[in-house]
């Protein structure tokens, strides 16, 4: 997948963002990155993709690993609590959660405990350092995991969960041979399809797709990530304008003009 003509004409969804080559955690980055503007156009085209949707609940997924679904999905989190959303980031990926690393937090008790029905939902989300964002990280993963994530148990989860944030955004396995992914995914109100450039064949990801409509499962939008910039002239306008917008309004801003 290369473009965003082969995700909308082949694959048949739209594409809500396009995030430029080795993207850190804007933890990392501050939120004053010149990448932090990819993951704001994505916020405000998720806005318009859901209706500016209240309460909206959101699982980010991939079809395969290492496409960049963990740090889409925080770096997502973080520009929305930035603009002053209250946002709940859940790691659902149990098998290789990633989230309580980015932001340097205990994995000890999460989601797992809460579905085992060991610790109340309420004491396993933590603040964060990040300001208007809390986090239910996963769990440890006990060694009988079969059925941990139940769909009675998920479903009641995000009920209960999402009448209290703003947003919530769920990092969840990669789509193709995980059940997990479609089990929580059927409980949101869609799904965020993380691609990343050139490195599955369009028929790895179709066949994901296949198994997302299939179970009924809303495909909000996609993402195109890691895009080589400087190789693929089809993007290079788009990261130039940014880049130069967000020069201009930060110099507007030093030097005390709009």
């Amino acid at each position: 997948v290369k473009t965003v003509e082969d995700v909308e004409n082949i694959l048949g969804i739209k594409t809500i963002g396009l995030v430029p080559q080795k993207v850190r955690p804007l933890i990392e980055e501050g939120p004053d990155s010149e990448n932090a503007e990819s993951y704001r156009v994505l916020k405000t085209n998720l806005d318009f993709s859901s209706n500016h949707l209240d309460g909206g609940v959101y699982s980010v997924l991939s079809a395969g690993a290492g496409e960049g679904k963990s740090t889409t999905v925080f770096n997502l989190a973080y520009v929305s609590s930035q603009q002053g959303l209250k946002v709940l980031l859940i790691d659902a990926d149990l098998r290789r959660p990633v989230q309580h690393l980015i932001l340097g937090m205990s994995n000890r008790f999460g989601l797992t405990n809460v579905m085992l029905r060991d610790v109340p939902v309420e004491e396993a989300i933590k603040a964060t350092s990040v300001p208007n964002l809390q986090f239910l990280p996963s769990g440890k993963l006990p060694r009988a995991s079969l059925g941990v994530l139940d769909p009675k148990k998920i479903r009641e989860l995000i009920i209960s969960l999402r009448t209290k944030y703003d947003l919530i955004l769920i990092d969840t396995p990669p789509i193709v041979g995980i059940s997990d992914a479609s089990i929580i995914s059927k409980e949101t109100d869609g799904v965020i399809f993380v691609i990343q450039y050139r490195k599955y064949p369009k028929d790895m990801i179709q066949k994901a797709l296949k198994l997302i409509e299939t179970q009924e499962i809303k495909v909000t939008g996609a993402v195109i990530n890691n895009i080589n910039i400087m190789r693929d002239d089809y993007y290079y306008y788009y990261h130039t304008y940014y880049s130069d917008y967000y020069s201009d309004t930060s110099d507007s801003a030093n030097e005390g003009t709009i």
